[in-house]
């Protein structure tokens, strides 16, 4: 379940610009993935924001965050900008399907093109599926080649159908939560509330490719101008973690909270983590903090521990994720 927002008018751009760290002013189907910033650059929010129209956007947002991304749009505007924010959450379904035969299945279903060139990663297209009309967003929180359906509530039923029926022949299976859990991990992809938050900045958490500091007066501009300034290696980072010796059968498991140490020293703590299942190991985020800034270098050399239940464990860190680092798969 995901909260969708549609925030429109002759100044939904200027609003949506003035919040989040990416450029919101793309051309009509591209969908732009960014954060919600407040004035210490700090991240308010994790979203999807696809330009529908000129003055039409769809933000896609967690469904926990629904009331409060809305209400923090609204606050953060100034009153005699003219846009309003219309909830679309119960008018539209999102169904997601992923893995490297969902362009087969979706094709089979709609007479518009889905190839690669003609919808690439990162675009939207408003297409027929189905009996229905609905968007295709090129968008991915597995890290394979995957399609976010926007669809009139209406028609979810039918095209849900549709898609199990032709996915059959191709092993189309339901996907449960605990498995997009694992999949994301292994993938390094950040959760709002576990990973990152309203006291972490883009860059400290590997965003900074979201972040345009070409932009001017946006919110947490001067905050991230400053530590960007500081250089890429920053006091703290979120990073990718793996512990080789655990297994699914006997665990310990790695969850949240687990202290990561460094040569004996407590350099931060996980912050999500489970199996892996693509990888076959017990895979993470962690937090992790240098005084002298956590650099390529400092990680790279090594020595890091992660401790469960009191026992250590020698664990693999790196900057980038494990799985697919590139996106070769997502972007196929």
């Amino acid at each position: 379940m995901y909260a969708k927002l549609i925030v429109q008018g002759p100044d939904a751009v200027k609003v949506l610009n003035h919040v989040c760290g990416a450029q919101m002013d793309v051309d009509q189907g591209v969908s732009v993935y960014t954060q919600f910033l407040n004035s210490n650059g700090g991240i308010e929010a994790d979203v999807t924001v696809t330009r529908l129209a000129p003055t039409k956007f769809l933000v896609i947002t967690g469904h926990p965050s629904q009331i409060r991304d809305r209400y923090y749009l609204e606050t953060q505007a100034d009153p005699s900008w003219q846009f309003e924010i219309f909830d679309a959450t119960s008018a539209f379904s999102l169904l997601t399907i992923q893995g490297p035969k969902s362009r087969q299945i979706l094709q089979a279903l709609s007479s518009n093109d889905l190839s690669n060139g003609a919808l690439p990663f990162g675009a939207a297209r408003e297409i027929d599926i189905a009996y229905s009309r609905g968007w295709a967003i090129r968008r991915s929180f597995l890290g394979e080649l995957g399609y976010e359906l926007l669809l009139p509530t209406e028609f979810t039923a039918s095209v849900y159908e549709a898609l199990m029926e032709v996915g059959s022949a191709c092993g189309l299976q339901h996907m449960g939560m605990f498995a997009m859990n694992a999949c994301r991990l292994e993938k390094g992809f950040r959760h709002f509330g576990h990973d990152i938050g309203e006291d972490d900045t883009p860059f400290e958490t590997g965003f900074g490719f979201s972040v345009d500091l070409g932009k001017e007066n946006f919110l947490g501009r001067e905050a991230l101008v400053a530590q960007r300034e500081q250089g890429i290696a920053t006091k703290s980072r979120t990073v990718s973690i793996a512990v080789p010796e655990l297994t699914a059968e006997d665990g310990p498991y790695l969850i949240h909270n687990e202290p990561i140490w460094k040569d004996g020293i407590k350099v931060g703590f996980v912050t999500s983590g489970g199996w892996g299942f693509r990888l076959k190991q017990m895979v993470g985020l962690a937090s992790v903090s240098h005084l002298d800034g956590v650099s390529a270098q400092w990680v790279k050399t090594g020595g890091f521990t992660v401790q469960i239940a009191g026992q250590h464990y020698a664990a693999d860190v790196q900057l980038r994720p494990f799985f697919d680092p590139n996106g070769i798969r997502m972007k196929a």
